[in-house]
């Protein structure tokens, strides 16, 4: 899949206002790009979850067959380009997108797209060369996961298609605790430990999903 992440920084009090002409995009894609454009989701963060009208930041998931799917297909129609010309007052940056292939680990564990209760967005540099090992490593916890841990429902493993040194870890848990029991585990901190020559940095960020669009189709 190409998977893009938009990073959407919104003028405070604008939140609503964005999401009502997302929401006349979002029609117009479910009836029109069933095909091609196969994520659409979304998400505000924790601090926002119970007050997401005044949310000034949210993280897009969105995942294609292949990049013309998203540059060709989906920004060239009308509902985009009145979109596009509806959302600049209300975002203090562009789109800001970042490009992506999954390389490894599951999308939708329950199979029936069951709402998590927090995403959580990691994202890894690598050390300059070590890339590809990391994302070794990565795919045999993401194997593990999806074996031993019911209430992770997403673990996807993405590598940048921006730079050599991006990671992306698109993960999705039925619980804040599940989260907090999954980055407990000794399987999780065995990487983390044992990656600190491949590794440069590590970051991370929950996010509530606001409702909006869908994991898939």
């Amino acid at each position: 899949m190409f998977i893009i992440f938009g990073n959407l920084n919104f003028v405070p009090g604008k939140y609503d206002e964005w999401q009502a002409a997302y929401r006349e995009l979002e029609k117009y894609v479910v009836d029109n790009e069933r095909e091609s454009t196969l994520s659409y989701y979304f998400g505000v963060p924790e601090e926002y979850g119970r007050d997401m009208s005044n949310s000034t930041q949210m993280i897009a998931f969105e995942a294609y067959n292949v990049r013309e799917d998203l540059y060709e297909t989906h920004f060239h129609s009308k509902a985009m380009d009145k979109f596009l010309a509806t959302i600049p007052t209300l975002m203090t940056t562009g789109l800001d997108l970042t490009h992506y292939e999954n390389t490894s680990g599951f999308l939708d564990k329950p199979g029936d797209r069951k709402e998590c209760g927090i995403i959580y967005d990691t994202r890894i540099t690598a050390k300059e060369g070590k890339r590809d090992e990391v994302l070794g490593s990565l795919a045999k916890l993401a194997q593990w996961a999806e074996k031993n841990e019911d209430d992770t429902y997403t673990f996807l493993v993405l590598k940048s298609l921006d730079n050599d040194t991006q990671v992306r870890v698109f993960e999705r848990y039925a619980t804040r605790k599940a989260l907090e029991a999954h980055q407990s585990a000794k399987e999780v901190l065995d990487f983390f430990m044992g990656s600190k020559d491949i590794i440069a940095s590590v970051e991370g960020r929950g996010y509530t999903p606001n409702g909006a669009g869908w994991l898939h189709r």
